[in-house]
């Protein structure tokens, strides 16, 4: 499809941006294009990139049959250079020479309050009278069964970029520690927003729970796509990029992607607009009612073969980081699979 035959640059505006790419959120008039995002690749150099269609089949044949009850369905659309000329990237830098961009749904539609609680973990309250809708952002990094280190990966890297502890991602994944993983993931929510919470008599924690002790949720499958036997060695013995496999490409995407996790009221309107309901599940709460959870994946982006110098010199940057003793943090979970 070409864009530019059913809309003009003016019908979309700036909405966010990663490292290699920008969305744009659609806010003219035509009924197809409505509550979507336009996802353009930004600049990079010529060795380094990956154009929209290589990414395109990328998703669909390698990462769309792992995850088909929460994959964010994307239509391949036509650009023109003078399109994206147009569009006001608040000074970031487009791949002019790009063909292809990418229309999604756009999981945030609505109105949220956003509230930041850590680098890697964003919490969105509807601002519906009642609360419907509570929405987690969250960015799971590394899973894997840590039996070495006091730290894990996500944990260490952290540590080096001098992020405050906020959860380790590991505690989401074993049924002893679900629970003291959701009290550090819920410890930075303002004391006002609990109180919302309880008062809109919207169990979101015990939601999250019921989800998190499913066993076919996203973190327990993330964890098994992403298995090597050393994660770390893995990386440290590649030669050249001509020794990234197809393989360890689509790992490193899985360490890299984000999830949203929908926690919303149910009612028979909920989730219509999307009728698989991508992982959705109903739960039924005592005193609370019926809740609807949808689980949706994003930025599934194949990682560069020329990126594999960089993974190495963040490795060697962790190397001491792994099994020291830092009071500020607690040493993460071990356990033997």
């Amino acid at each position: 499809m070409e864009i530019a035959k059913i809309t003009t640059p003016k019908d979309w505006v700036y909405f966010a941006k990663g490292s290699a790419n920008i969305l744009f959120k659609y806010i003219g008039s035509h009924d197809f294009l409505k509550d979507k995002l336009l996802r353009i690749r930004l600049a990079k150099e010529t060795a380094e990139y990956i154009s929209t269609c290589e990414l395109y089949d990328f998703v669909e044949l390698k990462c769309k049959p792992l995850f088909a009850d929460s994959f964010i369905d994307a239509q391949l659309i036509v650009l023109e250079q003078q399109f994206l000329a147009q569009l006001d990237s608040r000074g970031n830098k487009i791949m002019t020479s790009e063909r292809y961009g990418l229309l999604t749904p756009n999981v945030l539609n609505g109105d949220y309050i956003r509230h930041s609680l850590s680098k890697h973990c964003q919490l969105y309250i509807g601002t519906q009278e009642p609360l419907q809708q509570v929405i987690f952002e969250i960015k799971p990094k590394w899973l894997y069964d840590n039996n070495q280190t006091n730290y894990c990966r996500t944990c260490s890297l952290n540590q080096l970029r001098d992020h405050p502890r906020h959860f380790c991602p590991l505690d989401l994944l074993y049924e002893d520690t679900i629970n003291k993983g959701l009290s550090d993931l819920f410890s930075p929510i303002p004391d006002e927003v609990l109180s919302q919470l309880d008062r809109e008599k919207f169990p979101v924690k015990k939601l999250f729970e019921a989800f998190l002790r499913k066993p076919d949720n996203v973190f327990l499958k993330l964890k098994c796509y992403q298995k090597t036997n050393d994660p770390s060695a893995e990386l440290m013995q590649l030669q050249s990029s001509k020794d990234v496999s197809i393989d360890l490409s689509l790992i490193m995407t899985l360490r890299d992607v984000g999830v949203f996790i929908k926690f919303e009221r149910y009612n028979n309107e909920s989730g219509s607009q999307n009728p698989k309901h991508m992982g959705d599940n109903i739960v039924s709460m005592d005193e609370y009612g019926k809740f609807l959870i949808t689980c949706n994946i994003y930025d599934l982006d194949l990682k560069s073969q020329m990126k594999f110098k960089y993974w190495q010199s963040i490795e060697v940057k962790l190397g001491p980081i792994y099994n020291s003793s830092n009071p500020n943090w607690i040493p993460c979970v071990k356990h033997s699979d």
